[in-house]
């Protein structure tokens, strides 16, 4: 069925899987009659409480339900929390995937790295319209936090269907990229029939700053510092990689990128001529060590205060031939994510222990966000005078307050529609309404298996059943960061040849010459003491046994 076609019974029915009333693991099902699309496949992190658990992404279980034959995947950029969950669900869906070439550089990237599974990935034209199964679909450029966003604009018999994606309007951008309001005003002009429109920063006023803004606080903080400096960011926004190169070479310091995620996305980037890095600018992090501290700038993974990323093995003195101290700087050139500001502040405190100085966007212009502030969204609705307004990607909060800068256009509240994730929308030639609901859930990945987990208590159980549950007993002394005695180790439910006394007499052993081993800060830190332990335990099952048993460090203070 072509874009063209008219049915009076023809029905356009929306299915938020993810990402409409919570933060990440963005996922929209959009359908005509039973034929649909579904724009972008994200990622999100798990919340406190969750151990063992790597990233969460949407449960597609439904989709054999609905009885929709999806056709492809359309992406309006490339990051985790819009792409993430495609490496883990792309095989299961079985479609091609459609996206502009930064996105899908940064795909193909990840899809090759977890599990070698390439996909059938699909140039998305900036320019022009072309017909993913029902729907004409039109690629609108957007300025964002990342190269080559889009928003998505689906053509239907009813009417377009504009859905946002990320994107604020940045009136100066790095590449030249603006946002095409002259493209959205003309849609606004033939008549939208729904704008699903991001609401992340929907309580926000006004509008944000540009991205180009950073590189003179950037260069300012790294021209004043007499050692060396480390720079955190998200890995993905290469506008602000490209600036922290830049004042890396205004102050005559050589760049070495810490992060495997960092590395990857620099790497295919350059490979694109999308960043501007000459010979000799940047180094191999393992031969940083021997640069100058006054000569050398570090950029890092790790800006949310991920204990194995980059940032806090170099916090914590564990990162290979890279110290800080005295004279040094970290700058967080990024925002905090909410729930992550307890331990971005304990790496604060990490860092000043080795004598180093922080400095972050609550001190100087250090970051701008991606995403359109109050304002900003109400010139989208303005330019687009959409029939319905569809607040999506955020928490209930940011949908309310944007509805209410909905109502504030002139949209009737009757007009603007409030569906969290599982709650379908349908419209049509009789109005738009709420639909059936469905199961939107989460699946939780460990590692590189997934496992999808109705609830942390079941998948207690599954475990404890299936490879028992280790205890580790860790006395500490706090105030010398130091192991008082022997670890003890205890084990219910796990083979008895595998892990018999003799096994955990020797595991006791080396999980002592490990922890010994370790900086006192670790030691003297109960949380940092904590995840070595329950780190080295999986390790150790894992290479040993190839098991995942229950793991309970239990962490003692003497």
């Amino acid at each position: 069925m072509s874009s063209e076609s008219t049915n009076s019974d023809l029905r356009l029915r929306l299915f938020p899987f993810g990402g409409v009333g919570e933060f990440g693991k963005n996922m929209m099902l959009y359908a005509l009659g039973n034929e649909g699309v579904i724009v972008d496949c994200g990622m999100g992190f798990p919340e406190p409480g969750q151990h063992g658990v790597d990233v969460v992404i949407p449960d597609i279980a439904a989709l054999g339900d609905l009885g929709i034959h999806v056709h492809a995947v359309l992406l309006t950029h490339g990051h985790e929390d819009h792409i993430g969950g495609l490496p883990f669900l792309l095989p299961q869906l079985d479609v091609p995937v459609y996206g502009t070439e930064v996105t899908l550089g940064l795909l193909a990237g990840k899809l090759s790295e977890i599990q070698g599974y390439k996909g059938d990935l699909r140039p998305l034209p900036e320019e022009g319209r072309i017909e993913v199964g029902p729907f004409g679909v039109e690629a609108i450029p957007v300025t964002h936090s990342i190269m080559d966003a889009v928003s998505i604009a689906l053509h239907t018999p009813l009417g377009a269907v504009i859905h946002t994606g990320d994107f604020k309007f940045d009136p100066a951008p790095l590449d030249g990229r603006a946002t095409a309001l002259h493209r959205f005003a003309a849609l606004g002009d033939k008549g939208v029939l729904l704008l699903a429109s991001d609401s992340t920063n929907a309580t926000r006023a006004g509008s944000g700053p540009s991205e180009r803004s950073v590189g003179p606080a950037l260069k300012q903080a790294v021209a004043g510092c007499s050692g060396k400096v480390v720079v955190t960011t998200f890995s993905s926004n290469m506008f602000r990689i490209q600036q922290i190169i830049d004042a890396a070479v205004a102050a005559g310091r050589t760049v070495a990128l810490a992060g495997r995620s960092l590395e990857r996305n620099v790497g295919i980037a350059r490979g694109m001529n999308r960043l501007s890095i000459e010979a000799g600018q940047l180094v191999d992090i393992k031969q940083a060590g021997q640069l100058p501290d006054a000569n050398l700038l570090i950029i890092a993974t790790g800006s949310q205060g991920e204990s194995r990323a980059a940032l806090g093995r170099i916090a914590m003195g564990q990162f290979s031939g890279i110290k800080i101290g005295p004279g040094d700087l970290v700058i967080f050139s990024s925002s905090m994510i909410p729930g992550n500001e307890r331990v971005i502040h304990r790496l604060f405190s990490h860092i000043y222990r080795r004598g180093a100085r922080v400095m972050h966007a609550g001190q100087a212009p250090l970051h701008v966000s991606g995403h359109a502030q109050a304002h900003e969204l109400k010139t989208m609705i303005q330019l687009t005078r959409p029939r319905y307004l569809y607040p999506v990607h955020g928490e209930y909060r940011n949908l309310i307050e944007h509805k209410h800068l909905g109502m504030a256009t002139g949209i009737g509240e009757d007009r603007v529609l409030i569906a969290e994730n599982g709650q379908s929308l349908v419209v049509d030639e009789a109005g738009a309404r709420l639909g059936d609901t469905f199961s939107a859930g989460a699946v939780f990945v460990d590692g590189s298996q997934r496992d999808k987990i109705d609830g942390m208590v079941l998948r207690d159980r599954r475990i404890l059943a299936g490879d028992g549950i280790v205890t580790a007993f860790v006395l500490i002394d706090r105030q010398h960061g130091r192991l008082v005695r022997a670890p003890e180790i205890a084990a219910r439910g796990v083979l008895h040849q595998e892990v018999g006394e003799e096994v955990l007499e020797e595991l006791a052993t080396e999980m002592e010459r490990h922890l010994h081993a370790l900086p006192a800060e670790v030691l003297s830190d109960e949380e940092a003491a904590h995840e070595e332990v329950r780190l080295f335990l999986r390790r150790w099952f894992k290479q040993r046994h190839g098991r995942r048993p229950m793991l309970l460090p239990v962490v003692l203070e003497a």
